[in-house]
């Protein structure tokens, strides 16, 4: 064959048919084709349909913010909306976005996209908790100043109670990650600004909700204080007109409305408005301040005429014919405070106090409390197999009992709106008999829920995380109660230390029979041994000995007992400060572990002004007359800042103080001690500024 020739194709016999049937089999393929392509058509119409009604559902049940762009709204709110299906690609570019921005420093920037994530999703409960972490935790420590770190630990604590809980009502989550501010970045002592939190958090409680009822002899037992505050304090807020409409409807505020208008209509203030209602309620606080201070005075001579501070303000709320109004008006705006603002229910603060103690709401493990124990009765009331796994009670439940053991610590409070910086607290022993009682019933609940999450039996466990806190709880309480000289109560709770059947293990028993045949006093020396750096121990130890040797001594004419006393409380207070007293950069006046005054004489002077508040004049006049000169020096001046009204005149504060002397003689070197206190507040403040700068 030569290269023109064109070569011969040879092909099989059936190659022919081979190439009709691959033809052939084109038309199936086809036909799939458009078949997939009608299934597609049908799904997309029944998801548009499916969409539309679950759009609809979740209008109906309020589950979406908005689903249209609206005026006000941001851009990157309007193009979240605008891309639907795909908001959640959307959604997670602006969590990094604002992960950037925080890294950056640009802290406003990053609150305003988390303020828009929230937006596009809000009943997605971690976003809440989320951005509510980054504010009060993250950013706050990036700041220099007390102040600036208040601003963001309470962006984060209203981020979630303003925002977070009302749109997701009974939510776990968000009610226990809010008691936990509260608890953990307030109350506790981690931050180096947490003093500054308390002076500022029992501030803003003063104006909203005023002072709670004093403690009294009348009111000594947990079970009377409780009837005090429900029924002087809680409960005309409960009751108070829930409008201003109704307010003047009622015979007893016959004047409210002449009160409201003259409020806006003279001093500039529109109480329908939640700042009018707060500058309208900090004035209240700070008359009822002075006229509290002048009432102590008129207790001794009721011919002492001492005029609060004046003003068109004072003479409209004191003028006779408007008392009952003005009454009846501020507890209506309290109420208005607690539920608009606060989004708080008064009727729940009765039923709590009633379960839990006379909760001092200017303190705020009692915020902690109330959010952890409303959040597990709302996510109890809507429990079902469904949602069970995702509720996680036991860390819930765990923080109420945190919380009653900060109120025991620390709940009561003196702190006086005329005078913020004074704030002093001391343990509270209100709440030793209803901690026991709330733990039985948490415990109980956590067998529960381990039987019912985990199939586990958790009854006979040796260590248990609420037996082993209500173990360390009755230690301090026997402590505490033994040294306020109250050795029966300490007796009692030893007893119940050694019996409760719920603090188990080889180890409980082998100190339990080594503690049943020790002394009580012995066994409180053992108790202590190695707890004395506690901030919580130190403030139970010196205080109830500066309370047992004013009550159980000079009261009690035990000069002997005074004496070992208060030589005991000032030993602890040396021992403790001198190991955690550590200034921080962030307050240079003061230290993160500041739970007491530096100086003992100035601690002295407060717990003693504290005692002889609650004693009554009677009582207290004999304290005092038996205190020892040093002791009187050191506690006159803050006796006379909590008994004489600020702003008066010159004559009237002349008038006062000679009141006040007659009761209470000032004390022989008192100048002196003056003179060497203010030197040293100057010496602090400049050394203070130097370093802060």
């Amino acid at each position: 064959m030569t290269r023109s020739e064109s070569p011969t194709i040879r092909t099989s016999p059936d190659s022919a048919p081979r190439t009709r049937l691959a033809r052939g089999r084109s038309r199936p393929r086809g036909m799939v084709q458009v078949v997939c392509m009608g299934i597609i058509a049908v799904c997309l119409a029944i998801s548009i349909l499916l969409t539309t009604l679950i759009a609809a559902s979740s209008g109906r049940h309020q589950l979406v913010y908005t689903d249209r762009a609206e005026d006000g709204m941001s851009r990157d709110e309007a193009l979240g909306i605008a891309v639907g299906a795909f908001r959640g690609l959307f959604v997670n570019a602006l969590w990094m976005r604002a992960h950037e921005l925080k890294q950056e420093g640009k802290f406003h920037e990053a609150v305003d996209l988390a303020r828009t994530i929230t937006r596009l999703q809000p009943r997605f409960p971690r976003v809440w908790a989320f951005h509510a972490w980054n504010l009060a935790y993250n950013i706050s420590v990036a700041t220099n100043t007390p102040q600036e770190r208040w601003q963001w630990v309470n962006a984060g604590i209203r981020l979630l109670r303003d925002e977070g809980i009302p749109q997701n009502p009974s939510d776990l989550l968000l009610h226990k990650e809010l008691s936990w501010l509260y608890l953990h970045k307030v109350q506790m002592l981690m931050d180096d600004a947490n003093q500054f939190y308390k002076r500022q958090f029992a501030l803003e409680w003063t104006i909203a909700m005023g002072t709670p009822p004093d403690r009294t002899p009348q009111t000594q037992k947990t079970e009377d204080a409780i009837k005090a505050y429900n029924e002087t304090y809680l409960g005309p807020i409960s009751g108070a007109a829930s409008s201003l409409e109704e307010l003047y409807e009622r015979p007893n505020a016959q004047n409210a409305k002449l009160i409201v208008e003259t409020l806006k209509s003279k001093m500039g203030m529109d109480v329908t408005t939640p700042m009018g209602r707060r500058m309208f309620l900090y004035q209240v606080e700070l008359l009822r301040s002075a006229l509290r201070q002048a009432s102590a005075l008129r207790q001794a001579n009721k011919d002492l005429n001492i005029n609060p501070p004046g003003g068109d303000l004072v003479t409209l709320l004191i003028a006779p014919e408007n008392v009952d109004s003005r009454r009846e008006l501020i507890y209506h705006l309290r109420k208005r405070t607690l539920i608009d603002e606060y989004h708080m229910e008064p009727e729940r603060m009765i039923r709590f106090t009633q379960k839990y103690g006379p909760m001092d709401w200017r303190h705020p493990a009692s915020h902690a409390l109330y959010w952890a124990a409303r959040g597990v009765e709302e996510a109890l009331a809507r429990l079902n197999e469904g949602n069970k796994a995702n509720n996680d009670f036991i860390n819930t439940d765990r923080l109420v009992v945190q919380s009653l053991q900060e109120l025991y610590r620390s709940g009561m409070m003196m702190f006086d709106i005329s005078n913020p910086d004074l704030y002093v607290t001391m343990p509270n022993d209100y709440f030793i008999p209803t901690y026991g009682q709330v733990i039985t019933e948490l415990m109980e609940r956590e067998e529960q829920q381990y039987l019912e999450t985990k199939d586990a039996d958790i009854s006979n466990r040796t260590y248990r995380f609420y037996s082993a806190g209500y173990e360390n709880f009755l230690h301090d309480a026997i402590s505490f109660l033994y040294r306020r000289n109250q050795i029966d109560e300490a007796e009692k709770y030893r007893v119940e230390l050694l019996t409760w059947p719920g603090i188990k293990g080889t180890d409980y028993d082998l100190r339990n029979a080594m503690w049943k045949n020790m002394p009580l006093d012995e066994f409180v020396i053992q108790n202590l041994k190695e707890r004395i750096t506690s901030p919580n121990i130190a403030v139970q130890e010196v205080a109830a000995a500066i309370q047992s040797a004013l009550v159980n001594g000079l009261l009690a004419g035990d000069t002997e007992l005074y004496r070992k006393s208060m030589a005991y409380a000032e030993r602890f207070h040396h021992e403790f400060t001198k190991e955690q007293w550590k200034k921080t950069g962030i307050d240079t006046n003061a230290a993160r572990m500041g739970v007491m005054q530096q100086d003992f004489r100035e601690l002295t002077g407060f717990y003693t002004a504290f005692v002889l508040r609650g004693a009554g004049l009677t009582n207290s006049l004999v304290i005092y007359s038996r205190l020892a000169e040093d002791h009187r020096v050191w506690s006159y001046d803050t006796m006379l800042e909590m008994n004489i009204p600020r702003g008066l005149n010159e004559k009237d504060a002349a008038a006062a103080q000679s009141e006040f002397a007659k009761l209470y003689p000032k004390p022989v070197g008192l100048d002196e001690f003056r003179a060497f206190r203010d030197a040293a507040r100057r010496e602090r403040e400049q050394r203070g500024t130097s370093e802060l700068k």
